[in-house]
């Protein structure tokens, strides 16, 4: 095989053969041993810089000597080096692409394996005026920061302020747009916390302002249209109410107004959801695990606090009671309740911690991701005098409240001796009790109303809800185990049937089926917002209706959340309905 990188020795025996046949050269045809010699060096010249030399033009070549027409031996010869010279041309080719695909960005020439140089286009030389860009960045932020000047320090925490201040100063020091997105999220995450509406609603403004098309940007505005899709004057979706429902407009719009009226207890299992979030950084060298760096913590009420912070978020009146750790936690719950205007009544149990859910959550991303949850929690039942002390605490405040509702997270405090007892203050007073419990219904008796869902019906049922048939044939069958004058069973997106002893059953569907985000906590603001109607003049089946509403307004918001008056009758004009 011969070696593409070295001239061929096929012009070499060329010339050879020409010195052998010398004599006959210069018997014939005078003068030929200069041809031959000048056809050797320009064979070896061309090969040496990888020109193309065919076969042709060497048997050409050998044909002009008037002794190869006469011999056999010639042609064989001639032949010979023509193949040789064939195949020196083809390495060298093969050589001769391979380095050309250096100067070129065509990838498609390039041998199978190997990848091609990357070249710059033309257009990828140009760059934007960076200083302009920048300078209308910051035009943009200096804005903001002017227009959300502190208000109202005094209201804030110490901890509260730093991370403002922090943030505001991060967002400040911002010179790209990416980086600005990312701040002012930061930024929006914290009003939101600390309930400046007015804040958070103008930081989301500046995401959007600083690139529409920024992917964070896209991010938030999804996120904004399932929670808040009146504020981008979203489209109305029409959802039809069953025929004969006998509700208007108007007559549910009353009742929402009316709920600033209700007063409500909560007793229940009362916890605390934790949010830590974090930027991502790396990967761990102790273990091959995720590095968050901290960004913010969030408290939010959970479990029966979630109910209670719904009936305060409506507008109603509302005492919690229940019972706490004697740790920070319980402090914290405290506050919580403080801040959102609700009174309570806590009994600290020092062989339990207060009950917090923690979860671990990624800020790559608008939509922040959870990593990870852990609890803090005990399932043990409280003993007597713990029960006895929560009764008390209940005793105190009953006469003046309308209603009680019992939240049961199994997290041991809604005992039997709980129970019996809350029934028995309850009918003194003449208050409606409510249940949200997941079991053991039997134990509710007499009560006004009790909430379960799809999956704990057919647990106490014995049978699967598959239809409309065997959903009302399931609430029945609650309202026997049960002994209540009421059962509203919930079915997600197949939405709900309320059953009365004596009453016709009433169904109606989700009035959010296709928006739905996050389901947590949507039953406790159904119970929420039911009770608050019941004690305030409405039907059962307009506090259905309302507490359905409901629902499928905080199922756009992640996580555990609340909704209001103002909500309400904003998703109220797209309800498909007699005005």
């Amino acid at each position: 095989m011969n070696d593409p990188f070295k001239p061929s020795n096929a012009s070499g025996d060329a010339a050879k053969s020409g010195e052998n046949q010398a004599p006959l050269g210069s018997k014939n045809s005078p003068g030929s041993d200069k041809q031959d010699a000048d056809s050797t060096a320009a064979s070896d010249s061309k090969n040496l810089f990888g020109s193309s030399s065919t076969a042709r033009e060497a048997t050409d070549s050998v044909g002009k000597s008037p002794a190869s027409q006469g011999s056999a031996a010639s042609q064989e010869q001639a032949q010979k080096i023509a193949k040789e010279k064939a195949e020196d041309e083809k390495n060298l080719s093969k050589i001769d692409l391979q380095f050309s695909t250096t100067r070129s960005n065509t990838s498609l020439t390039y041998p199978l394996g190997q990848k091609g140089p990357f070249v710059l286009k033309k257009s990828e030389f140009l760059k934007p005026d960076h200083d302009k860009q920048v300078h209308e960045l910051k035009n943009l932020i200096s804005n903001f920061l002017n227009d959300t000047k502190l208000h109202d320090e005094h209201k804030l925490s110490s901890r509260e302020l730093k991370e403002l201040h922090q943030s505001r100063d991060e967002l400040s020091s911002a010179n790209d747009v990416s980086e600005a997105v990312q701040k002012a999220l930061q930024l929006r995450s914290l009003y939101k916390e600390m309930n400046q509406l007015e804040e958070e609603k103008k930081a989301r403004n500046l995401i959007f302002g600083l690139d529409p098309n920024n992917q964070v940007s896209k991010q938030v505005f999804k996120e904004l249209e399932r929670m808040n899709p009146q504020d981008l004057a979203a489209r109305n979706v029409q959802v039809a109410m069953p025929e004969n429902c006998n509700l208007t407009k108007s007559k549910l719009r009353s009742r929402i107004n009316a709920l600033t009226g209700g007063r409500v207890i909560v007793l229940g299992d009362l916890l605390i959801d934790e949010l830590l979030e974090g930027r991502p950084e790396r990967i761990s060298r102790e273990a091959p695990v995720l590095i968050l760096e901290h960004v913010l913590t969030e408290l939010i009420l959970g479990g029966a606090s979630n109910t209670a912070s719904n009936l305060s978020a409506l507008g109603g009146m509302c005492h919690a009671i229940g019972v706490t750790g004697r740790d920070d936690y319980a402090q914290k719950l405290a506050r919580l309740f403080e801040k959102s205007g609700i009174s309570y009544g806590l009994v600290e149990d020092p062989s339990r911690p207060t009950t917090v859910k923690t979860r671990i959550l990624s800020s790559a991303h608008a939509l922040r991701q959870q990593l990870l949850r852990m609890d803090r929690i005990s399932h043990e039942k409280v003993n007597a005098e713990i029960g006895a002390r929560i009764l008390d605490k209940l005793k105190a405040v009953a006469g003046s409240y309308s209603a009680l509702i019992l939240s049961d997270y199994r997290g041991g405090l809604i005992t039997d001796q709980i129970v019996y007892g809350c029934m028995s203050i309850a009918a003194e007073h003449k208050v409606q009790v409510v249940v949200d419990a997941q079991n053991d219904f039997a134990r509710f008796k007499g009560a006004a109303l009790i909430t379960p869902n799809q999956p704990d019906t057919e647990a106490a049922v014995g049978f699967k809800v598959v239809s409309k048939e065997t959903a009302e044939k399931a609430g029945r069958k609650m309202l026997e185990i049960s002994g209540s004058k009421s059962v509203l069973l919930t079915r997600g997106g197949e939405g709900m049937i309320l059953c009365q002893a004596d009453h016709p059953v009433y169904e109606l569907p989700a009035f959010n089926k296709s928006d739905v985000f996050d389901v947590t906590g949507a039953g406790d603001t159904v119970v929420a917002t039911m009770t608050l109607a019941m004690v305030t003049g409405a039907s059962m089946f307009e506090a259905m209706a309302l507490g359905n509403l409901a629902a499928g307004i905080v199922v756009r918001k992640p996580g555990t959340a609340v909704t209001s008056q103002g909500e309400l009758l904003a998703a109220l004009d797209q309800l498909k309905i007699p005005d």
